[in-house]
Formats: structure tokens, C-alpha cells, sequence
């Protein structure tokens, strides 16, 4: 059987579009193809550990950082590491595999592995994010519900907001919802988690929006509101009331 092995390219494609597994699976292939078990079987490990430990690492920053860190810095840096990698420990084997007369492998082969690694990205991501606090900060949980607070908050505002978002059922027993109360600038500033899709919902956003006001009254303290929708991939989306 003549043997296929897949060009630095592909790998980099690979990389850019789906993060770091589908590329340590095109060069785990390749050091198959090439008869080198060994390193085929530490690379996939190496891969597997990697990813884990970058999403572990990502979900330590905090959010106000994390936010601010444009998407393609991202793409960039899995693309740079495999350029790297491939450069300095297999461009020889490959090029002269190529030149013994082997073949390349198919894109549509890529295409399968970017996507299937794109799936076992986010469900790596999803397993972390379970453990992980949505904000930083203090928490109030209640019947299933999340609010996060600043340490500097007085908890009798919290309590304030807690009840309020309790009246207006959207701390109530079957959603799981989750907000947020910050203090910034002597300013109290409510981030409320709510997906997209109902951000054009006339009574939720009539809603929140007479919530708003009514929380201004209760603490005394200008008081500002935002939604939040978070995407599969971890992206934030924000809406000013």
C-alpha cells in the first residue's frame, strides 16, 4: 500500500479552522504513515494533554481579560506552534516520503478530522466549563440560580436584587438562569445572561428594562444594565438597556 501523508498546509488549515486536535491527528497520521509508532502515539498524547491543559489555563484568566484577547490571536498561535513543530521535526520525513513517490492525503480526509476535532474542542471546553464559575466574584445561589457579586457590594443590595429578579421569575425554579451585580465607578452595573435569540423579545426586554429602573430606586446608585449571550465556541455577545 502506498503511503499518504498529509502536506504542512493541510496541518496548518487544519489548525486555524479547529484549534489544536486536528492537527496533532493529521501529524499522529503521518508519523504512522512514515513507520514511526512511537512519536505517532506521544504526539496524540501530547495533543490530547495540551488541549486540556489550554482550556484549564484559559478559564483561570479572568473574563474582563479574556474578553479583550481578539478571536484570531487565538487561531494565530495554534497555527505558529504547529508551523513550528512541523518545520523542526518532520518537513524532512514528509518531503522525502513525497520524493520516494508517496501521495498526498485527501482533503476531504482533512475536512473530516478538522471537524471532528472541532467537536471534541468544544466538548473538551463544555466538560472544563462545568467546574468553572461563570464570573469571578461571590455568588448567590438560588433555586438553581446564579447571581455574582463583587466582594465590595453591600449584601443587603444583593439581597435587593435577588428578590427582585426572584418577582420577576427569572430566578425561578425551572430555568437556571444566572446575573451578575458589579460596582464600577461608584456605579452599579447588572449583566444579565440571556441568549440572543430573545433579544429582540419585546416583553423579556420591556421587562428587564422596568427592572432596571426599579433597581436604581432600591439602591439609591445610578444603575446600568447589559445583557450577555455566550456562543459554543466561549464568545460574549453584548447589549446595553
Amino acid at each position: 500500500m502506498e503511503k499518504k501523508l498529509f502536506t504542512e498546509k493541510q496541518i496548518d488549515i487544519s489548525a486555524v479552522l479547529a484549534g489544536p486536535i486536528p492537527p496533532g491527528f493529521l501529524i499522529y497520521k503521518n508519523y504512522l504513515a512514515l513507520g514511526k509508532e512511537k512519536q505517532a502515539y506521544i504526539t496524540l498524547a501530547s495533543t490530547l494533554i495540551f488541549t486540556v491543559a489550554f482550556f484549564y489555563g484559559m478559564f483561570q484568566v479572568p473574563h474582563s481579560i479574556v474578553d479583550k484577547i481578539p478571536n484570531f490571536l487565538f487561531t494565530a498561535f495554534y497555527g505558529i506552534l504547529v508551523f513550528i513543530f512541523f518545520r523542526n521535526f518532520m518537513a524532512k520525513d514528509v518531503n522525502d516520503a513525497f520524493e520516494a513517490g508517496a501521495q498526498r492525503g485527501s482533503n476531504w480526509a482533512v475536512t473530516g478530522i478538522t471537524i471532528l476535532g472541532l467537536v471534541l474542542n468544544l466538548g473538551i471546553i463544555f466538560g472544563l466549563a462545568i467546574d468553572q464559575p461563570f464570573y469571578d466574584g461571590e455568588v448567590a445561589k438560588v433555586n438553581g440560580n446564579e447571581l455574582y457579586f463583587d466582594k465590595s457590594i453591600p449584601i443587603g443590595d444583593v439581597n435587593k436584587l435577588v428578590s427582585k429578579l426572584k418577582s420577576n421569575d427569572f430566578f425561578g425554579t425551572d430555568y437556571g438562569n444566572t446575573a451578575r451585580l458589579q460596582l464600577i465607578n461608584n456605579e452599579y452595573l447588572i449583566t444579565m445572561v440571556v441568549d440572543v435569540q430573545l433579544w429582540n423579545d419585546n416583553e423579556i426586554i420591556n421587562s428587564l428594562t422596568s427592572m432596571k429602573w426599579l433597581m436604581e430606586v432600591e439602591f439609591g446608585k445610578t444603575t446600568k444594565m447589559k445583557l450577555e449571550s455566550v456562543s459554543l465556541s466561549g464568545t460574549s455577545k453584548y447589549k446595553e438597556l
